[in-house]
């Protein structure tokens, strides 16, 4: 996973009271960071020996090189050094854009468009009037058996599975050739989850070119979607490369592979005292206003703190949690992770195992990665939809299904925190017992919100809309089990 992720940790006996840090990576040796003050500029980078299971520091030494060490990532990018140093370098924001977007634009837009050609020409049509247009049986009938039947792999099953290209009725249509009959069976264009995918993937991309075109951050949104319509269709080879390389440029864009990514999938609901040690440079307010502008980052929680003292500004700086506004470039990017994700964990990827046996799951392989860098903390996927709360005696209940059971029983439906300042002092719980009954209460308690969010934020920052979904305001707070 391209980025290091850093997470605060207790501080080091003899140091400053306030700030010091470890990789969430949970690798050994990581970089460590320690600042003079809690406001104040970082003195160096230094190695830090880490224990995995609570990621606290026990020993911190200069690094003798003054960089972070590099790791190897799963053949993902390489080095810790490859979490986006400059946030606002614009030069690479339209690379990103430019290189990684564009790319996926240009033949998702291409191969929506061959499709939709497809339906003008195909759909509807005869079999026999369309014959005296072109030579469509290779796509219609290569591989079909003598009772209608599509051999795996074949050439016709990969056009109906995947562009949906096909015989209103095979049986009608195989009978009427066995019988010497002018075949005059329609061939239909429907719908596949592929199709749905690509035409998805073509609008969101540009919509995405579109608005950062609007920052400045493209040369231009225009899309150069090439492709000849009967060249592929008279080349298997030409249309499976077509497929191949769509498959190819849908990688380069997600967290999972890029840095940039990535970066902007672990903004939203993390407070900002964990993005900020993720991610040091947003220290500088100017970040952050950048952010707002290009991004749509905006603040969705600021804690009510009712003290005095020079810290209490501070302290509410830190536990502000930030989302992306609708309908902004973030809200679009993350848009774009989560269509691809979903769809190559599902029937997407099934259809195109047809052609490419191993093609990959991006999502499982996020998922897998995240987890496993999680664990190196400490910090574990809560079973039974709790969460366990190390600094405190109670559990916090999650909103979700419990797998252990069939049906809803042991679901919980609703598990809703009253805020109030930096407390959580009550719940209301909704759900199914183990015996399939409903079963509801409500019940004073007593958390600290500060330590609340802060337990949650590790899972947040790299789970939060896969695993996990956090709804929190001033006045509530819950997490949901995705």
């Amino acid at each position: 996973m391209p980025a290091s992720a850093m997470i605060p940790t207790e501080p080091i006996e003899g140091g400053s009271s306030h700030f010091f840090y470890a990789s969430v990576s949970g690798l050994d040796p990581v970089c460590a960071a320690l600042p003079e003050d809690p406001v104040g500029s970082y003195q160096g980078v230094y190695l830090a020996t880490v224990s995995k299971r609570r990621a606290r520091i026990l020993e911190v030494k200069p690094s003798p090189t003054g960089k972070c060490i590099g790791i190897n990532v799963s053949g993902m990018v390489q080095s810790l050094n490859a979490a986006p140093s400059d946030y606002t370098d614009e030069n690479r924001w339209r690379s990103y854009f430019d290189n990684s977007i564009r790319t996926v634009a240009e033949t998702a837009i291409a191969l929506h468009e061959f499709r939709q050609e497809l339906i003008r020409k195909c759909d509807g049509i005869p079999f026999n009037e369309l014959q005296e247009q072109w030579d469509y049986s290779q796509v219609l009938l290569g591989g079909v058996d003598e009772n209608g039947e599509y051999r795996e792999r074949s050439l016709a099953k990969l056009y109906k599975e995947v562009l949906g290209l096909q015989f209103s009725d095979m049986t009608d249509m195989i009978e009427k050739q066995r019988q010497g009959i002018s075949p005059s069976t329609k061939v239909v264009v429907e719908d596949t989850p592929f199709t749905n995918f690509v035409a998805e993937s073509a609008r969101t991309a540009e919509a995405i070119l579109q608005q950062a075109e609007e920052n400045d951050l493209v040369y231009s949104q225009d899309v150069d979607a090439e492709y000849d319509f009967y060249d592929l269709l008279s080349d298997q080879g030409k249309f499976t490369q077509m497929l191949s390389d769509f498959l190819y440029r849908l990688q380069d864009p997600l967290p999972n592979y890029n840095e940039r990514a990535l970066f902007v999938w672990t903004l939203p609901k993390t407070t900002n005292r964990y993005l900020s040690v993720a991610y040091p440079k947003l220290k500088d307010r100017k970040q952050w206003e950048w952010l707002d502008e290009t991004f749509g980052l905006e603040p969705i929680f600021v804690p009510a703190i009712d003290e005095s003292g020079e810290h209490v500004e501070e302290r509410q700086e830190q536990y502000t949690v930030y989302d992306y506004r609708g309908q902004s470039l973030g809200e679009r990017l993350v848009d774009f992770y989560e269509l691809v994700w979903e769809a190559f964990d599902g029937d997407v990827r099934e259809s195109l195992r047809l052609v490419f046996p191993d093609v990959p799951n991006f999502k499982e392989e996020f998922l897998e990665e995240a987890h496993t860098k999680l664990s190196n903390i400490g910090w574990d996927t809560p079973e039974r939809l709790t969460f366990q709360l190390s600094s405190e005696e109670d559990s916090l209940t999650l909103v979700g299904s419990d797998d252990k059971y069939s049906s809803n029983r042991g679901d919980t439906t609703k598990a809703e925190y009253r805020v109030s300042g930096i407390t959580l002092d009550q719940y209301e719980y909704r759900g199914y017992n183990t015996s399939g009954n409903r079963s509801s209460m409500s019940r004073e308690c007593s958390l600290s919100l500060l330590r609340v969010l802060d337990e949650l934020s590790p899972g947040l920052f790299l789970l939060n809309g896969l695993e996990y979904e956090l709804h929190i305001d001033q006045g509530s707070l819950e997490v949901e089990k995705l």
